[in-house]
């Protein structure tokens, strides 16, 4: 039982993060962009007291470049994790009919937290009902987005 209230919560999480996703996207693209568009180049050669002999031969620009390249490849893959992430979350919200979609909306998928007094009122439902209607759409989408998990407890359609 644990592991389904584990699993709750996080596919609850991702709900609720659902609206950042794109934010997030565009801020990742503006990142790439900087770093494709940073260049520091060449600088002035400085002349430090040398204590001994050494082998490792610093090279500004080839270190610059690897640099960018790591930095560009750990944008690159966060921004398709997100956005693999919000596809995800798209899918499985089809699944919805409208009144679920319209819960959803009002609870996951608002700029202000909306409380579940508020919700009841919009949608004209009883308040208590509401709390078995949102695990009814937990557990609908954590079907969609975990289709091998085999241990739904409730509402398995």
């Amino acid at each position: 039982m644990d592991k389904n209230k584990e699993l709750f919560k996080k596919v609850e999480a991702r709900l609720h993060n659902y609206k950042y996703l794109q934010i997030q996207i565009d801020n990742l693209e503006l990142d790439i962009e900087e770093i494709k568009n940073d260049y520091r180049g060449c600088g002035s050669i400085s002349y430090d007291e040398r204590t001994g002999s050494t082998y490792n031969i610093s090279r500004t620009i080839e270190n610059e470049i690897i640099d960018r390249e790591r930095k560009l490849s750990k944008l690159l893959k966060t921004k398709s994790e997100k956005e693999t992430e919000k596809k995800k979350i798209e899918n499985s919200l089809t699944c919805l009919d409208i009144i679920e979609t319209d819960f959803f909306n009002l609870f996951y998928n608002s700029k202000s937290k909306n409380s579940m007094k508020y919700i009841s009122m919009k949608m004209h439902m009883d308040r208590s009902y509401l709390y078995i209607f949102r695990e009814k759409i937990v557990y609908k989408i954590m079907g969609m987005l975990y289709p091998f998990y085999n241990d739904l407890p409730l509402f398995n359609e």
